[in-house]
């Protein structure tokens, strides 16, 4: 087993998705020469000419510093020269956001042949309980006489913010075949690099403790939800009310509090949907977590309700503005977005104008106008759809909506607007959280 982590060693990176390429530009940031393997040439031509085929902030600056110690690939044999290998395919999901498994097992299948003896992997994929274990086997099965170490890293990414959630974690949670043991120490030289604790246990401790996370981020998503819906039924206004959870230590200043249309994206519903079928298998009660997924589908209601009140019940066919695509803000990933599914299902029933300062291209059978421009889907528009909250979009002001739009109609799922539109003459704005009152005006003067 290799003594420590030199620095003119390299480190793999098998797998270059939005995780294989985050966590191999984080990596050599701190010094390190970095190979980055992935099998589809599509992946790996952009970073051989230097574009990253993901977008997080800062990340074009850092690769550009260290483009000079990284190598990308197709070629497996190039693990060769690895005594380190990080294993980082993000997980891809269904349409019942079941995680698909093979596409790492697949990858570590072609690179086994290539390993070198004493070699210390590091699984950083989001698995399901069990199957980092499982893959140690499978490789022992595959080659024999391969002596290897085998950890599972969990990851906290979070997309729009993974690079400086790599780079500064709030601690490293590490799934070790023996919980007891030290860590080898070509792998505990690197992680000193981040300055943050270190959390050892089993691997089925660790992957465990990756769902748990996202269970309560989960939870505390729809409990903002809940309470939202209850602010907006009795009067209250949900953004008095978080300052005050917010200081109190048991929630903390960092909580999911903000009101959304639910969880979208892919990364919290896979761990839900892997919570629920371990539960299934082992005949445990899943009521919690059903309940928790049953709530979070019919959220996307609201926005249905909102727009059945203040547009469609108005206008017959009207024409409708949506700020943002994306699932969320800093991200071009329309994965699970409530825009595509809200574009979907309005089919036919309005004009749609879109814009989103990242994703330029509209999937297949939309149903919509992309404009080029922020602005652009205002003129004549009977009401605007805030579904992302890109920073720019905060940066408008009340007046520009009420002189090109013919109706100022802003339903907001996102809050960003609340500062620009709230109280503002000729503005009707709908936000989350915030009842109304018998004898409140509507702004626009109907």
């Amino acid at each position: 087993m290799p003594s420590g982590l030199n620095k003119l060693e390299k480190t793999g990176f098998l797998g270059l998705s939005h995780l294989g390429v985050i966590s191999s530009v984080g990596w050599a940031s701190f010094g390190r020469p970095v190979v980055g393997i992935d099998p589809d040439e599509a992946v790996v031509g952009p970073l051989n000419e230097s574009e990253p085929p993901v977008h997080e902030p800062g990340l074009p600056e850092l690769f550009e510093r260290h483009r000079g110690r990284m190598t990308f690939g197709t070629d497996f044999a190039l693990l060769r020269d690895c005594p380190l290998v990080f294993i980082t395919r993000d997980i891809p999901t269904d349409a019942d956001n079941a995680g698909d498994l093979s596409a790492v097992s697949d990858l570590v299948d072609r690179a086994v042949p290539h390993l070198r003896p004493g070699v210390v992997l590091v699984l950083m994929s989001q698995v399901q309980p069990g199957f980092t274990r499982a893959l140690g086997e499978r490789i022992r099965a595959a080659r024999p006489e391969l002596a290897f170490t085998l950890y599972y890293w969990v990851e906290t990414l979070i997309i729009g913010n993974a690079l400086e959630r790599f780079l500064r974690p709030e601690r490293l949670i590490l799934g070790c075949p023996d919980a007891g043991a030290p860590i080898a120490s070509i792998l505990e030289a690197g992680l000193k690099d981040f300055e943050a604790p270190i959390f050892s246990m089993s691997y089925e401790s660790a992957e465990l403790a990756k769902t748990a996370v996202n269970l309560f981020l989960y939870s505390s998503v729809c409990s903002a939800n809940q309470l939202s819906e209850i602010c907006e039924s009795i009067g209250a206004d949900w953004s008095e009310i978080v300052p005050a959870l917010r200081t109190d230590r048991r929630i903390g200043p960092a909580a999911y509090l903000r009101p959304s249309l639910g969880v979208a994206g892919g990364n919290l519903e896979r761990d839900l949907s892997t919570l629920r079928q371990v539960s299934r298998n082992k005949d445990l009660d899943s009521g919690l977590l059903d309940s928790l997924v049953s709530y979070n589908e019919k959220r996307y209601e609201w926005i249905l309700k909102k727009l059945r009140r203040h547009v469609f019940d108005e206008v017959a066919r009207p024409v409708i503005g949506v700020w943002g695509l994306a699932y969320k803000k800093d991200t071009q990933s329309t994965k699970n977005a409530f825009s595509m599914r809200l574009l979907r299902d309005l089919h036919g029933r309005a004009e749609f104008r879109v814009y989103d300062p990242r994703v330029k291209t509209l999937p297949a059978g939309a149903d919509a106008e992309a404009a080029e421009d922020r602005d652009g889907v205002l003129d004549g528009a009977d009401a605007l759809l805030v579904m992302t909250d890109w920073d720019e979009f905060a940066r408008t002001d009340a007046r520009t909506l009420v002189e090109r739009m013919r109706r100022a109609v802003v339903i907001d799922c996102t809050g960003v607007l609340e500062d620009v539109c709230l109280g503002r003459e000729g503005v009707c704005y709908v936000s989350m959280g915030r009842g109304v009152w018998p004898g409140d005006v509507d702004r626009t003067g109907r």
